[in-house]
């Protein structure tokens, strides 16, 4: 995630309202058409935050694995007039337009998934669990042992790719998939006791600090809110 977007600029909660209304109007519509325009709204709200493609290449990357299987079932399975009559497969139009209406709906909840995620930083969504008023002291632990711990699993992790590389056999995988939960654990462990030692002092650290905007991304931020609450309500008329 890039902090460093200018779109970090506007207020947290005009970011907010941004991605609820676009995941909210994702959730209610039933159409194509509208369906196709909010992932290309979404997608260019992931390059214009993260101003890079990476995230949604890796994203259509993993979403045609949940898209692939969902057409061909509807394809194979629903009832209705044959694409091709001669053919032993049984594609029919009425399972393709179910499948293409499932695929692009859960195309554009995920998209717009992935938009209200990245409309607040890392630090403020640690903030905003940290306020939340009866969960913060269960989840204020694990809040703060998540720093620590990416860059320790992400060690782990490249060290298993690497040790994949080398050895690329699955009748090791299981036993590789043990030794790296075991390691995971132990890290997990080692940082929670180092955690214990170093309570409270080690309350989340590292946040972001309110700063006063200029008054052009004021009005941007309030320009900004408005949509998203104009969104909202066009997502409950729908």
């Amino acid at each position: 995630m890039n902090d460093y977007s200018l779109f970090y600029t506007l207020h947290p909660i005009s970011r907010y309202l941004l991605g609820l209304a676009l995941l909210s109007l994702a959730t209610a519509t039933s159409s194509l058409t509208y369906g196709f325009i909010l992932i290309l709204i979404a997608a260019l709200f992931v390059r214009v935050i993260e101003n890079s493609w990476n995230r949604v290449g890796r994203s259509i990357g993993l979403l045609r694995w949940f898209i692939l299987p969902i057409l061909a079932l509807h394809l194979l399975f629903s009832p209705g007039q044959l694409i091709l009559p001669g053919w032993p497969l049984p594609f029919t139009w009425e399972g393709l337009q179910l499948g293409l209406h499932l695929s692009v709906h859960l195309a554009v909840i995920f998209f717009t998934a992935i938009t209200l995620f990245l409309c607040l930083t890392r630090n403020e969504w640690i903030q905003a669990l940290l306020l939340m008023p009866f969960s913060s002291r269960a989840v204020a632990t694990y809040v703060i042992l998540i720093a620590p711990l990416r860059h320790s699993e992400g060690d782990l992790l490249r060290a298993l790719r690497l040790q994949w590389k080398l050895r690329s056999s699955w009748q090791q995988s299981p036993q590789m998939l043990v030794s790296a939960f075991s390691a995971a654990l132990a890290v997990a462990e080692e940082q929670s006791q180092q955690l214990w030692l170093r309570w409270p002092a080690s309350a989340v650290t590292g946040l972001d600090s309110p700063t006063q905007a200029a008054p052009l991304w004021q009005i941007a931020s309030l320009l900004s809110a408005m949509i998203g609450l104009l969104g909202l309500g066009v997502a409950w008329k729908m």
